[in-house]
């Protein structure tokens, strides 16, 4: 019988500072992990019915990450900065054993590198949050379950591993 993830218990972001020293940002009201799109073109002609909007092996597009926060803060404006931003976000989630009737936890971490896009310090108005947020473009992620590496997209090294499959090792040895 399998195991039924349920949903997010808790979580902790942290985000590297000027001196590059990973520091607690802890009071983010939710975050929104990249998406992993691939680069499409669409191929039509003699042999196929129409069209395929078929995916170039190995071409990512843009990957951002965003951080909302229910009020602007000194953690918020170091994020803001130009250069690298480095992320570490560990999260757990509560999982369902049917073979076992029985509720346990499962650890999931996600590392990633990027730099910021937008610093939106939110609004002002009474008796209401900021509702502010910050958005990264993501160049590296990795990404850890219950200390099992599961993804890895490096982009500048051509590295895209799923469960320990590089599947841009033969791209990278062509390019040699």
């Amino acid at each position: 019988m399998p195991k039924i993830t349920n949903k997010t218990i808790q979580y902790k972001l942290k985000a590297s500072n000027q001196a590059n020293a990973m520091v607690l940002i802890d009071d983010s009201s939710d975050l929104q992990l990249p998406s992993i799109e691939k680069l499409t073109d669409t191929v039509k002609g003699s042999g196929i019915m129409g069209e395929i909007d078929l995916p170039s092996f190995g071409q990512l597009g843009s990957m951002t990450f965003a951080v909302n926060n229910r009020a602007d803060n000194a953690q918020y404006a170091i994020m803001s900065r130009p250069g690298e931003i480095k992320f570490e976000i560990i999260w757990v989630v509560d999982v369902f054993d049917s073979s076992q009737v029985k509720v346990g936890i499962q650890q999931h971490k996600v590392f990633l590198s990027g730099v910021s896009k937008k610093y939106d310090m939110g609004k002002i108005d009474v008796n209401s949050g900021a509702d502010g947020s910050s958005e990264f473009e993501i160049y590296y992620l990795r990404k850890i379950v219950d200390g099992k590496e599961v993804l890895l997209i490096d982009k500048f090294n051509f590295k895209y591993v799923v469960n320990g499959t590089d599947y841009m090792n033969d791209l990278r040895t062509a390019l040699q």
